[in-house]
Order: C-alpha cells, then sequence, then structure tokens
C-alpha cells in the first residue's frame, strides 16, 4: 500500500499531544461480523471492508482529537488482546461499532472494558438507533449513542459542550438528549476527508474487487424508499456535496488507493445527483475504479453507461424475490421485467452485477423460494446472495410482527447469513436453511457457471478469494 508521507512540524506535535485521544473501535467476536451501515450479518468468507461509519467519524474528529483505529476483526484480534491493546492506548473516549448478530458478545466486551479503563464508551448500531433511550437505561456502560453518525454532535459531546438537536446523538444527560427525527429529509451534508491511512486497508477484501488496496465512501445518507422489511427506512436521506466528495477523492487517488467501494443503501436514488457525481469522476479523471449498491427500478441505460464511463465494475442489486405479490406487500414495488432489463443493461455495458435475495420471508413459500433461485439463474448475475429474512430493529415490519406475537419484542442475534433463530413467517427455520443450501449449490455449482467465472478471475489472488467464497458458500 502507498501512503503520501506528510511532513509533521514541531507545533503540530506539541498541539497533536494536547488533544484528547479517541479510539474507533471494531470490537472482536467469535464470526466476521459485518456492523457497518447498521448491518447485522457476518461475512461467510474472508471477505471484509472498512466500516463506514468509523471513517466518517475518522473525518469529523480528525482536526480536534488524536485518533486510533483498531478493527478487531480485520486484524483477527481477540478478546484478550483487544483489551490489552486498548487498555495500552489509554484513550478518553472509545467509539464502538456494534449489531444485533454480536450483540450478546459485544455487551459483555464493553461492559468489562467499561470496568478496565475510565473512558468514555460511545456506541454506533442499528438497534441502539432504533431505541437509544432505552438501551441507555438498561445498560450503564455505554455513555452515548450515535443516532446519525454523518452528523457532527459527536464533536461537541466529546469536547464536553452542549450540543443542539438535531445532531446525531442521544447520552445520559436529560439537558442534552437529542431524540432522533425525520424531519428535514432534503437536507445535504458534507464531511472532512476521512483518515483512511489509519485503517488496515491491505487487510480488507472483497469477492468482486478488481484492484487492491480499497477503500469506502458515500455519496448519499439513509433512504428515500419506504420497503417495510428494511430500517434503511428510518434514515433520512440526505445527499453528500458532490465538491465535497470529490476532495476526497482527490485524497484517495494521492495515497495510492485505486479503488472505493460506495456502500450507500440506493447509490442511484436520486438520479440527478448520481448523475453529476459521475459526471464528476469522468471530467476529473480520477482513474478509480468501483462498485456500488441500487435497485433494479432506478438505473436507466444513460445513467449505467455513464457509471461504467466514470469507472463503475459492478453493480449490487437488491431482488430479494420473484414474487411481485410478495414485493408489493413490502412496499417494493418493482417488476420482474424492470429487474431483468437492469441485469441486461449491465451486461450490455460490461458492467458485473451481484443479486441479493432474502428468503422466508413472511408470506413466502418453498415453492416460491425455488422461483426466486431460478430467477437468479436466469438473471445471469455474477454472484448472488441468499439471506434468510431477519426481523431487523427499526424496520415496520419487525413491529407488525412484534404486535403479532410472531416476533418477541426482546429477541436479539438476528444473523441474516445464519439458521434463523425465530420463525417469522410461515416456513419452519430448518426448511428456510435447507432451501437456501439448495439455492446456493444450485447457482454456484452449475457446470457453465464455473466456466464463466474461471475465464474471468484473471489473477491468483481472484481465484484464491473465489475458491474461499465458493467453499464457505456450499459449505
Amino acid at each position: 500500500m502507498i501512503f503520501t508521507p506528510v511532513a509533521c512540524h514541531p507545533n503540530l506535535c506539541y498541539t497533536q499531544n494536547l488533544m484528547k485521544k479517541i479510539l474507533l473501535l471494531n470490537p472482536p467476536g467469535t464470526s466476521r461480523y459485518l456492523r457497518d451501515q447498521y448491518c447485522s450479518s457476518s461475512a461467510k468468507a474472508a471477505y471484509y471492508w472498512p466500516p463506514i461509519d468509523l471513517l466518517v467519524l475518522s473525518g469529523l474528529l480528525k482536526d480536534e482529537f488524536r485518533l486510533e483505529v483498531l478493527d478487531c476483526i480485520a486484524e483477527r484480534i481477540s478478546p484478550r488482546r483487544a483489551r490489552e491493546r486498548i487498555r495500552r492506548s489509554a484513550p478518553e473516549a472509545v467509539i464502538a461499532l456494534t449489531s444485533t448478530a454480536s450483540k450478546e458478545e459485544d455487551f459483555d466486551f464493553f461492559s468489562g472494558l467499561k470496568r478496565d479503563l475510565p473512558a468514555k464508551l460511545v456506541l454506533n448500531g442499528g438497534f441502539l438507533r432504533d431505541d437509544a433511550p432505552r438501551f441507555l437505561g438498561e445498560n450503564d456502560f455505554i455513555d452515548a449513542i450515535i443516532t446519525d453518525y454523518t452528523r457532527d454532535g459527536i464533536v461537541d459531546y466529546l469536547r464536553g459542550e452542549d450540543f443542539s438537536p438535531g445532531k446525531g446523538l442521544i447520552c445520559r444527560d436529560e439537558n442534552r438528549a437529542e431524540f432522533f427525527s425525520l424531519q428535514g429529509t432534503e437536507e445535504g451534508f458534507s464531511y472532512p476527508c476521512p483518515r483512511h491511512d489509519l485503517f488496515c486497508l491491505s487487510r480488507y477484501r472483497m469477492p468482486q474487487s478488481v484492484k487492491k488496496p480499497f477503500t469506502c465512501s458515500l455519496i448519499s445518507s439513509g433512504c428515500p424508499f419506504d420497503c417495510s422489511f428494511c430500517s434503511s427506512a428510518n434514515i433520512p436521506y440526505r445527499r453528500r456535496d458532490v465538491g465535497n466528495l470529490l476532495d476526497e477523492l482527490r485524497a484517495i487517488k494521492n495515497m495510492g488507493i485505486p479503488e472505493v467501494h460506495f456502500p450507500d443503501f440506493t447509490f442511484t436514488a436520486d438520479r440527478t445527483h448520481s448523475l453529476n457525481v459521475c459526471r464528476m469522476m469522468t471530467d476529473e479523471n480520477t482513474g478509480l475504479s468501483w462498485d456500488c449498491l441500487t435497485r433494479t427500478d432506478c438505473v436507466d441505460e444513460e445513467l449505467i453507461f455513464l457509471m461504467k464511463q466514470a469507472g463503475c465494475h459492478t453493480i449490487q442489486f437488491g431482488v430479494e424475490t420473484k414474487s411481485e405479490k410478495l414485493l408489493r406487500g413490502l412496499n417494493k414495488n418493482i417488476s420482474n421485467e424492470a429487474t431483468r432489463r437492469a441485469f441486461s443493461l449491465c451486461r450490455k455495458a460490461g458492467i458485473r452485477t451481484i443479486a441479493f435475495f432474502i428468503l422466508g420471508l413472511p408470506g413466502d413459500d418453498e415453492a416460491g423460494i425455488r422461483e426466486s433461485a431460478d430467477f437468479a439463474r436466469e438473471l445471469d448475475c455474477d454472484y448472488v446472495s441468499f439471506s434468510v429474512y431477519v426481523p431487523d430493529y427499526g424496520s415496520r415490519l419487525r413491529k407488525e410482527l412484534c404486535a403479532a406475537g410472531r416476533v418477541p419484542e426482546n429477541a436479539f442475534n438476528f444473523d441474516r447469513t445464519k439458521i434463523p433463530r425465530i420463525q417469522a413467517g410461515e416456513l419452519a427455520c430448518a426448511d428456510i436453511w435447507r432451501l437456501r443450501k439448495e439455492a446456493v449449490r444450485g447457482f454456484y455449482l452449475r457446470p457453465e457457471y464455473i466456466k464463466k467465472m474461471i475465464g474471468t478471475l484473471g489473477s491468483f489472488s481472484r481465484m484464491k478469494m473465489a475458491f474461499s467464497l465458493f467453499r464457505s458458500l456450499i459449505g
């Protein structure tokens, strides 16, 4: 990895020594937990990416605090070693990720850390964001909860200053409590360039990445759509200032990082904004390769062409199910024809595709899951992910299932990559898992698919990554 060195002026070093030390932490775990962007699952193979939450926070905090980053999952650090490193570092505050998939492990680690370390503990996680006052009241080791990591309330909090409502943080002091509001969803945002150099970029891998190392960036925050199964529907949609994004992309390029993953919930949600971003990247000739996530009804031929021209090599689409009836019930009104067209346009433009399906949704049955598996093969995507339905905290569907008594209010440890622990729909958990295994093997073990992938893998490292991925998926 190549980074441009920066000379440190003696006065600057002295000033930095007077700054509070803040640790940005992705805590250890028994699985490769994916906790960023309010996610709650675990990686089945060796893939992992820099947590965008911590990256953005590093930009917001870098000018006023000394920062350290510890990604225990990427660096494969055990809880014992993590505690030792944190104690030696002695930060004044720890900002840590958590998720429902890892809640029990995380909370056990955090409570022990709090006993050992006289530091503020600030947590960021989807289930906490959904009911922050409750979790603050039930867990005395939590000092504050971030409800929007793109806002700068955390800076005021760590300074020890009051902050106004709408700044994305809830803490114990009732005089400073901010209860999250969905107002102002049209507001734009920007943030200082993150400290990409603090993250162990050489340890991150993604099956679709074409260059190394890579990092993450955002063009938007939240989601403007209202899918009932998804908690991101509760996160206000805001567009990032294009000039601010350009500054970051220039810095990434100057650091010798050739690739960017955009983890926006829906990269092309605002067509005009995404067109402007692609034109900016093309005009600037960033030379960066990149991938993103979006919906199949949010792309068209012109947009796909401009994305390819700007360096896009892969688009990840949330297909969810072939059943249009189920999609309508989930308030995701996308036709199969729109999905077919999106995948066809990508093939025509030379952009690879990844399709995400959710198996075992309420109302789904065995025939429907098999139809979805057939649909994945019909779409001829490069990769597919068959996850199991989990009742995400903050989603409208979870609230409906809880009200109907089908999901316990306090149920945690949801991981969409493991056998379901709670039967939320009509199918038994064991049946959903059996059908998932059938779908995965039916897609990846086709002779024509294996032949196609061998012809496109190229380098030994990509072949090694693909083999690891296939082995984990069909196991």
